[in-house]
């Protein structure tokens, strides 16, 4: 298993934090569930909102353990989710690129990464964070088509109030999501 400091540990503290639920939140209001979607890929480790994304689409979602930055994905998927795992890669490029193998034609793929802050904003987790022009070339590289996208934040907003480095979070800290086609 990578034990990187840029992979995050999937566990109830995860699964309970409270910006990650507001991501959850705003991310499942931003999914479209489709009657052509019979198989499904969470990339990353299995989270809660893995179960959510079953319920959303009654299927059954695989996940992946693997290191997504040399290792091969197979498999052939209706849709495929990477949510906050392309900030982590040491090479977003490769996994995009792979990505694109198990998509089925007429697939549908979600994204969501975190939005370029400052250094000093920056999570130490994160290996990229890119900003909007970067990861929409990274995307055409590997030749999705951006079908939509929504920026969203991932705090209530009063915790944007409750000193300087949280009021300057107000102002950068964004959050992508990102409905991708081939």
């Amino acid at each position: 298993m990578n034990t990187s400091v840029y992979r995050n540990r999937i566990d109830e503290t995860y699964n309970s934090g409270q910006s990650i639920l507001v991501r959850w939140k705003q991310t499942e209001n931003f999914i479209i569930a489709r009657d052509f979607i019979r198989t499904g890929l969470d990339i990353g480790d299995r989270s809660a909102f893995t179960e959510r994304l079953e319920n959303i689409f009654n299927i059954k979602f695989d996940s992946t353990n693997i290191d997504l930055d040399v290792e091969p994905l197979n498999g052939k998927y209706d849709i495929v989710t990477s949510f906050e795992v392309l900030e982590h890669l040491f090479n977003p490029l490769f996994n995009l690129l792979e990505i694109k193998n198990i998509l089925n034609a007429n697939g549908v793929f979600y994204l969501s990464t975190p939005l370029y802050k400052p250094r000093f904003l920056k999570s130490p987790s994160h290996f990229h964070e890119m900003s909007e022009d970067e990861l929409l070339n990274l995307i055409e590289r590997a030749d999705f088509k951006v079908i939509r996208k929504k920026k969203i934040r991932v705090r209530p907003y009063f915790k944007y109030l409750v000193g300087l480095r949280p009021l300057l979070r107000l102002k950068y800290e964004r959050v992508i999501l990102l409905e991708l086609g081939l």
